[in-house]
């Protein structure tokens, strides 16, 4: 008896050890460097666990953000990571191995504007690098590509030409719980709505080249864009209702005579023009615009649920995004600042959500809050 309690001593000590062992590789592995900042200008940072940290070397599971500023990441095997302003990308995994088969590149987009240049070297098979959007996964072969991202998700992946022979880099296929499509010519492009909803079939973009896409994408989509949410249905209903979206130069209201209709009961001479507070009318319609964009950017706003405290779709005030899926049946709560906060609910819970910052607090309640309470601190 005592031979054997010896013996599952020994093998328990055995198995601690390999433990060790193991967790101290995992540190060791992700603290080894996997590229370097090459360029950086403006506010930017790369956070090592939760930390901001001022180094030129870059490791696995580190997050690279910008605010208004720029940064370029080359990793080892001459892959190049461009984050325009604004941007947020986690590099889960990267690791490079002597059998270029057992390398691997793990990196999630989370917002704003990138560039993934693939690497000329031969250190990892292309077929090992897994890039991804909040809505979508993308698979690369030799490639050159952007991705937009919005502040809910919605991604816009266009692919690049070489820029020496001006054709195609490669080729690009963007795949979700919807389907998968292909890009495979210079500007091909495509927007995702959702992770379950399909990619937008392919549409080639004109008049532009790489150094012109960046964030405007998200308020100011390119034409051809437009055209295929509408021709595919993608467009969020009453979309054009989005304040970002009205071009105020193309309004000719003023050159409308609207005293010189009939049918109208009053004359010029009615109108006191002393009477009229235009800077407040103006902010008036502005803010009714806001609120109504925010309600329209999510169709589902059949009263099916009691929402206090913040808006559906982006609420200024509270800086969240709260994202109705009656299909699914569930709620989103998303803000991104200062950190990433996303909570996911079945839209019949009661449930409060208390959020303290450093620069507003905020109380939501979802159907009266009577069960769950949620409370969220968020410090710099």
């Amino acid at each position: 008896m005592q031979h054997l309690i010896r013996r599952i001593r020994i093998l328990t000590l055995y198995n601690l050890t390999l433990t060790s062992l193991f967790l101290v590789g995992v540190v060791q592995a992700s603290a080894v460097p996997i590229g370097d900042i090459t360029e950086q200008t403006g506010i930017t940072s790369l956070l090592r666990l939760g930390e901001s940290i001022s180094v030129a070397s870059v490791n696995m599971n580190d997050t690279a953000v910008t605010g208004n500023g720029r940064m370029m990441i080359e990793f080892l095997d001459e892959e190049q990571l461009a984050l325009t302003e604004h941007t947020r990308i986690y590099i889960d995994e990267v690791y490079y191995d002597p059998d270029p088969s057992l390398s691997k590149m793990t990196m999630r987009m989370a917002r704003g504007t990138a560039r993934f240049t693939s690497g000329r070297g031969k250190r990892i098979d292309k077929s090992n690098i897994s890039l991804s959007t909040p809505t979508a996964k993308i698979g690369i072969l030799g490639t050159d590509f952007t991705s937009t991202i919005d502040e809910i998700g919605r991604s816009l992946i266009i692919l690049l030409p070489d820029e020496k022979t001006g054709e195609s880099s490669g080729q690009i296929t963007i795949t979700n719980d919807g389907g998968t499509v292909v890009l495979s010519e210079a500007y091909h492009a495509s927007i995702v709505n959702s992770y379950d909803s399909p990619p937008s079939q392919p549409v080639t973009l004109v008049g532009i080249n790489a150094s012109m896409i960046s964030n405007i994408f998200i308020v100011n989509e390119p034409k051809e864009i437009k055209e295929v949410k509408e021709k595919e249905g993608l467009a969020i209903e009453n979309d054009s209702d989005n304040i970002l979206d009205v071009d105020f130069l193309e309004f000719d209201e003023l050159e409308k005579d609207y005293l010189g209709d009939d049918e109208l009961e009053f004359t010029d001479l009615d109108i006191d023009y002393l009477d009229v507070d235009f800077l407040q009318d103006l902010l008036d319609v502005v803010n009714l615009l806001d609120k109504k964009s925010a309600l329209d950017r999510d169709t589902l706003t059949d009263g099916s649920i009691t929402l206090d405290g913040t808006a559906l779709g982006f609420d200024t005030d509270t800086q969240y995004n709260s994202i109705l899926d009656k299909g699914l049946g569930t709620i989103k709560f998303y803000r991104a600042v200062n950190g990433i906060i996303s909570i996911t609910l079945a839209s019949n819970t009661s449930a409060i959500i208390n959020t303290t910052t450093d620069q507003k607090d905020s109380s939501i309640m979802l159907n009266n809050g009577q069960n769950i309470i949620i409370n969220i601190e968020q410090r710099n």
